[in-house]
């Protein structure tokens, strides 16, 4: 039988994910994450130097297999649509899984009592796969694949459209995520939509 081996760091993780799901940001203590990973508090606080920094390492790790995909894409700039299509997949598995709109709803449900963790998730979070995508749709833009006037907003307006309503209503508790056909269509609307919208000749007509 095969055994998983983690390193410290990633124990710590895993754990703290752990705790901030079942007992929110303020309800978790770095006490319980060290006695769940399992690790000393010395230790703990040797890789982590709180309890923000240790979330925003632990969105940063839900963000980690999204990121992976922007950077492979960066290498499929003649093929905008299988590209745009493993980066819209990869995010819409990300946030509409349980854990994401968990976390979702720790992060907003936190803000008033913690005003800075909104800011270091963003940062830890969003903000690097929104720099990710607009480097992706700049490198389409110079050589002439898309016409985009602002990589920026079109790098928002893209992720938009993958969450909007649906995604709304799953944080609501209206929705549990979505199946995997719901997935495939709303992916393949945003990246035609998305690809039309920018011009791209190929853009696949939708039935």
């Amino acid at each position: 039988m095969n055994t998983v081996r983690f390193s410290k760091r990633e124990s710590i993780l895993l754990a703290a994910k752990r705790i901030f799901l079942l007992h929110g940001y303020a309800g978790a203590s770095m006490e319980a994450i060290a006695e769940a990973a399992p690790v000393s508090k010395a230790t703990l606080y040797s890789h982590f130097e709180g309890k923000q920094d240790l979330f925003a390492a632990v969105i940063s790790l839900q963000c980690e297999a999204l990121l992976n995909t922007l950077a492979k894409a960066q290498t499929e700039v003649r093929d905008p649509v299988a590209a745009l299509t493993a980066i819209a997949r990869a995010f819409v598995d990300l946030v509409y899984s349980e854990e994401a709109v968990t976390l979702y709803r720790v992060i907003i449900g936190e803000q008033q009592l913690f005003p800075e963790l909104g800011a270091r998730v963003y940062r830890t979070g969003p903000e690097p796969v929104l720099r990710k995508l607009s480097a992706y749709l700049e490198d389409l833009s110079a050589q002439k694949v898309l016409a985009i006037p602002d990589v920026g907003v079109s790098a928002r307006l893209f992720l938009g459209m993958l969450k909007g309503d649906e995604h709304f209503r799953c944080l609501l508790g209206q929705k549990e995520g979505l199946s995997e056909d719901e997935k495939t269509s709303l992916v393949g609307a945003a990246v035609d939509l998305f690809l039309r919208g920018h011009g791209y000749a190929d853009s696949p007509a939708r039935v």
